[in-house]
């Protein structure tokens, strides 16, 4: 079965949707792991089941639906794929009185194949629906846009994460312990594969650096013998100190293991230059291959050990 009862986000959107009244192209966005792909196939079982075929749902379940088109899920929408949804556009109906195709990850098309599935968003087949899904924002050609109906999965806050972390049975789930880049999803995977402890100890050792238990060569030391890509461990520490910032701007307080970093007493001017500088650095660090881990980790600890402990 194709629930969605489980994400309540996107439960909550579904319901609002006329499937009788769909217009014959939508386009989901959303951030990484909020289930876009999940609430498009849900519509999809939705169109292709109003027929007498029972085994619809199961095929789709399988992604070996006859009616139903799904791209592969890679880093390139490339314009033979574009030509393949055409062509299955064109296709009678096998099993169901409709057809859907499911475009994913439409932020990596390029513009040859924007332009190439224009005309089919345009002037769709009877009884052809189009969805597509994307996790960049306004990512598209405006005229994509103008062509479809907008379907957007917001982000959660910390007590929607929190809430349905716990009521997946992760009764001991911290929000702080995870960046807040994480969708619940992605979370909830991390624990369930075990890699949960990598981010658990970051941002113990990070904890531990800013309440000054741990010498910067410590926490440099440490960070580097955590088993994590170095890309992951600079957006964390951003993410760990952007999160510190805007509590002290908003007054808000920590709580449990959280909460001697409310007595913490720093620059919110000096510490927001470092995030800007460090972020700077992540894109550097990003763009050019053979950046040294150790030198980049330990300019980055080095830089908040002069905000942080004056």
């Amino acid at each position: 079965m194709i629930g969605i009862e489980e994400y309540p986000w996107i439960n909550n959107i579904y319901k609002d949707i006329d499937i009788s009244n769909l217009p014959h192209a939508s386009i989901i966005e959303g951030s990484k792991g909020l289930g876009k792909f999940l609430l498009a196939k849900k519509i999809a079982n939705d169109i292709l089941s109003n027929s007498s075929n029972k085994s619809s749902e199961t095929l789709i379940l399988n992604n070996s639906h006859p009616d139903l088109f799904i791209n592969s899920d890679n880093t390139k929408i490339l314009i033979n794929e574009i030509r393949q949804l055409i062509d299955f556009s064109n296709l009678s109906s096998a099993v169901s009185n409709a057809k859907v195709i499911i475009l994913q990850n439409c932020e990596n098309m390029n513009l040859e194949s924007q332009n190439a599935i224009l005309k089919t968003l345009e002037e769709p087949p009877e009884n052809t629906f189009i969805i597509m899904t994307s996790s960049k924002r306004k990512s598209l050609n405006q005229t994509i846009y103008s062509r479809c109906n907008k379907i957007l999965i917001k982000d959660l806050d910390q007590n929607q994460v929190t809430d349905w972390v716990k009521s997946q049975g992760i009764e001991d789930f911290n929000f702080y312990d995870y960046p807040s880049y994480l969708a619940p999803m992605d979370i909830l995977e991390n624990i369930e594969n075990g890699r949960a402890n990598d981010y658990l100890d970051l941002t113990n050792i990070l904890l531990d650096f800013s309440l000054n238990k741990l010498s910067s060569n410590n926490t440099l030391k440490k960070i580097i013998d955590i088993d994590l890509p170095p890309v992951d461990k600079i957006n964390l520490i951003i993410d760990f100190y952007t999160n510190l910032l805007k509590f002290k701007e908003s007054k808000n307080l920590y709580s449990g293991k959280f909460i001697n970093l409310n007595n913490l007493d720093f620059s919110k001017i000096l510490l927001s230059d470092v995030i800007d500088e460090l972020n700077s650095l992540r894109d550097m660090f990003n763009k050019v291959s053979g950046l040294n881990e150790t030198h980049t980790l330990k300019f980055i600890i080095f830089k908040l050990n002069t905000i942080i402990k004056q």
